[in-house]
């Protein structure tokens, strides 16, 4: 018998291949030997993943005290005996999904060894897991904070010179390859006050240059201190030069309540790196692969070094760049 946490990914897997028509779902068995339909992974129309734990004959259902991440709910479903009666647990923040994975396989490895139904093991599995849901929900709402921190700032620098440039310039936020976009382009990274410079890259075209442009990479080292600015207080700063409250919103999207939620946490820069990402940049890069190798390859994240990286330039020319940008 395999580890529950290896079923759970491997149905992951499945289901991640498989297209869910709109208001339906696509569904695999994970429950133990003999019983499989006590537990089934469902990912819906819109990509979300459900587990349904299955309750019980004669059983009465009960309150779940979850919060937002993990939503719970009470659906009926149909099952080779028929009408059946189970709780719906979905991960809403799709990156908490290997969080979510890891939960389920704890599930299933209780349920394997005790032979109880799966839903018992569940409500047991979540009392400890909430605490741990809790501090990993934190640390991404922080990574996230840090990560508008270093936009917000150059937004700020932007809105200096054009208002109304800086806004359009702002382009990450809508799709694009690149955080903020002209004729030459702009990432912005940011990166932990301890450890190694190294920042997330996101797919294979965020190191790409712009069509004949130049794309250059800034990076802050961001720390939390109780002398920086708030997100936002930040944004009021953009806003006193004359950029719209409702249009920065707007552009932040999902992100705007973290405006509000961040007001607490203050943050300053502590040190810039900025690079040219020329030929001799590392990474990957889709220019530099083959339809071959790039075929199949989904939500690529990796880490890079910036110590590894040529290419560095004073960190005062960045007032230059975003002239030239």
């Amino acid at each position: 018998m395999t580890h529950g946490h290896s079923r759970a990914e491997e149905a992951y897997e499945l289901l991640r291949g498989r297209h869910a028509e709109p208001g339906g779902g696509v569904r695999a068995l994970i429950g133990p030997p003999g019983r499989l339909e006590d537990a089934i992974l469902v990912k819906d129309h819109v990509g979300m993943i459900h587990l349904l734990a299955a309750l019980p004959a004669g059983r009465e259902i009960f309150d779940v005290p979850l919060g937002h991440t993990l939503r719970a709910t009470w659906v009926g479903t149909r099952s080779a005996d028929g009408h059946t009666t189970s709780l719906d647990v979905a991960c809403t923040d799709p990156r908490l999904r290997l969080t979510f994975l890891s939960l389920i396989g704890e599930m299933l490895d209780r349920a394997d060894e005790t032979g109880r139904p799966c839903i018992d093991e569940l409500t047991g599995v979540l009392d400890s897991w909430r605490s741990a849901l809790a501090r990993a929900k934190r640390e991404l709402d922080r990574s996230r904070a840090v990560g508008l921190f270093g936009e917000l700032t150059i937004l700020e620098q932007l809105a200096r010179k054009d208002q109304v440039r800086a806004l359009a310039a702002w382009r990450g936020r809508e799709g694009h390859r690149h955080d903020f976009a002209r004729t030459n382009a702009l990432e912005v990274k940011t990166f932990s006050s301890t450890g190694s410079p190294s920042v997330q890259i996101h797919g294979l075209l965020q190191l790409d240059p712009p069509p004949a442009g130049v794309l250059h990479l800034v990076a802050f080292r961001v720390v939390e201190t109780d002398s920086g600015s708030s997100l936002a207080e930040l944004v009021e700063r953009i806003v006193e030069q004359g950029v719209s409250r409702a249009d920065i919103a707007d552009c932040l999207g999902e992100d705007a309540p973290a405006l509000e939620g961040g007001r607490d946490r203050r943050f300053t820069i502590e040190e810039t790196r900025l690079h040219e990402v020329g030929e001799d940049f590392p990474g990957l890069r889709a220019s530099r692969l083959d339809e071959t190798a790039l075929r199949g390859v989904d939500d690529l994240t990796y880490s890079l070094n910036l110590d590894a990286c040529p290419g560095g330039i004073d960190p005062r020319q960045l007032d230059r760049i975003l002239e030239e940008l």
